[in-house]
């Protein structure tokens, strides 16, 4: 029993610290998160749109990835602020100096994906996205269906770790299991952070090489996509993560190491 007792210890200790990483993936995919950062760090000097049209863009780039995965709604608001562009500038203007403007002119129903896409095709990627950017935002949604419902049963097997652990042990256990998981935690993603410190674009083509084997993942720094979430959103987008799993640690930690130390 001793034995099986501190398997599930140890089992419960690593489920409990990947539950506070999904934590921090499920803030940063917050839609008010992404908005947010994407309305600060949008690299509008490059980009023919304003902060609040890439802005909107990213907002409909992440509910593509993260989301509801509906191609049509990314298509329209990427219709539209192409639309808003062209009535700013003109459309003789967007049309002939804007070189690469997508033929939206040719777009007579708004809810047709096929006329949308086909707009698109062989437009600059200033205005629009290419279909490699579409098919790597598909990869973004295929990795995290699959890690979603590890988190979550992960919080299961962790909850249920616990309870087992509180109920055929005694406090002290508990304490050691919450200690265990803050401190991996807190040590994992502290070392991630300096290496992120050090070298950021390092950390950033490693973590894109690892999940994203296939390579589709570089696009040019004026692209839409670029523009809407540039390397400072996301770098700004691992702090948000870094912190909340830190803070859920940190306090996992504090309370494990109060149970452990308590007669």
């Amino acid at each position: 029993m001793k034995i099986v007792r501190g398997i599930v210890n140890v089992v419960t200790a690593l489920m409990l610290a990947l539950t506070f990483v999904g934590a921090g993936l499920a803030v940063c995919m917050a839609p008010p998160v992404t908005h947010g950062l994407s309305w600060v760090f949008a690299a509008d000097r490059v980009s023919p749109f304003d902060r609040n049209q890439l802005a909107s863009v990213a907002d409909a780039t992440r509910d593509y990835s993260f989301g509801s995965h509906d191609l049509l709604k990314l298509y329209q608001a990427i219709y539209d602020v192409d639309m808003e562009y062209r009535d700013s500038v003109g459309y003789s203007a967007a049309s002939s100096t804007g070189v690469g403007f997508p033929k939206i002119d040719q777009v007579s129903d708004r809810t047709s994906v096929a006329q949308l896409r086909n707009a698109f095709q062989g437009a600059s990627e200033q205005y629009c996205f290419s279909q490699a950017t579409v098919s790597h935002l598909d990869d973004c949604y295929a990795l995290v269906s699959r890690a979603l419902p590890v988190f979550i049963a992960a919080a299961i097997l962790a909850l249920a770790g616990l309870v087992f652990t509180g109920v055929t042990g005694k406090r002290r256990r508990v304490g050691a299991v919450l200690l265990g998981a803050g401190l991996f935690v807190v040590v994992a993603f502290v070392a991630m952070a300096i290496f992120a410190l050090i070298d950021f674009n390092a950390f950033f083509r490693m973590f894109h090489q690892l999940f994203f084997s296939q390579g589709n993942w570089e696009f040019p720094y004026d692209s839409l996509l670029i523009c809407a979430l540039p390397e400072a959103f996301w770098a700004s987008m691992g702090f948000v993560w870094f912190v909340v799993a830190l803070v859920l640690s940190v306090v996992s930690a504090l309370v494990g190491r109060k149970l452990a130390l308590r007669r």
